[in-house]
């Protein structure tokens, strides 16, 4: 009979050596307060952000990477730190706070939340090609209490990559996110 003890060292080293790296994990930021340029004040004029809605592809925890026009690549090690659609909704309220020096910008427009006007936001693509280059194109309506407010918009924009490293995307979608928040601000003002 073969002693337990020679097998168990050869096993763990064998297992070790099929284990998967640990994953990295990313997070979107809003831009830096002293970056933001407030647009006007919107005392008495209060905004909520509504439902930020996502494409079925990019609800999970992967990081899309677009590397042909019909193709996507999904990277297994870089993983958002939270569900996507809740990190947009996060930064792109903070983002709009800090352009319409509301101080704060409610995430949802719903029972507690007395806004005067709430923007939906509809997200058609945001993900990076190769060279990290980030492209979001999203629509979006202000609504009022009982109606909406104008006609839905639609913004795409695109910012240049850092390289195709998964920080310098993560980097370049909140830049897009702030710039997205720009676009909404003006037409708030």
């Amino acid at each position: 009979m073969i002693p337990l003890r020679r097998p168990v060292p050869a096993l763990l080293l064998l297992l070790a050596a099929c284990s998967s790296p640990p994953g990295r994990f990313y997070e979107l930021t809003p831009e830096p307060a002293a970056q933001a340029r407030p647009l006007y004040a919107a005392a008495g004029n209060s905004v909520a952000i509504g439902a930020v809605n996502l494409p079925g592809e990019l609800d999970r925890p992967q990081m899309a990477r677009r590397i042909g026009p019909n193709q996507l690549a999904f990277a297994e090690d870089d993983r958002w730190a939270g569900p996507l659609d809740d990190m947009v909704r996060r930064v792109l309220a903070e983002d709009l706070a800090e352009r319409l020096g509301a101080g704060t910008v409610p995430l949802a427009a719903g029972p507690g939340i007395a806004a005067e006007r709430t923007v939906a936001v509809d997200v058609l693509r945001f993900d990076a090609d190769p060279d990290g280059r980030v492209t979001l194109a999203a629509r979006w309506q202000t609504l009022g209490r009982t109606a909406p407010l104008g006609r839905p918009r639609q913004s795409t924009i695109v910012e240049p990559g850092s390289g195709g490293d998964a920080a310098g995307i993560a980097a370049a979608m909140s830049q897009a996110l702030a710039a997205l928040a720009a676009q909404i601000a003006a037409d708030l003002g």
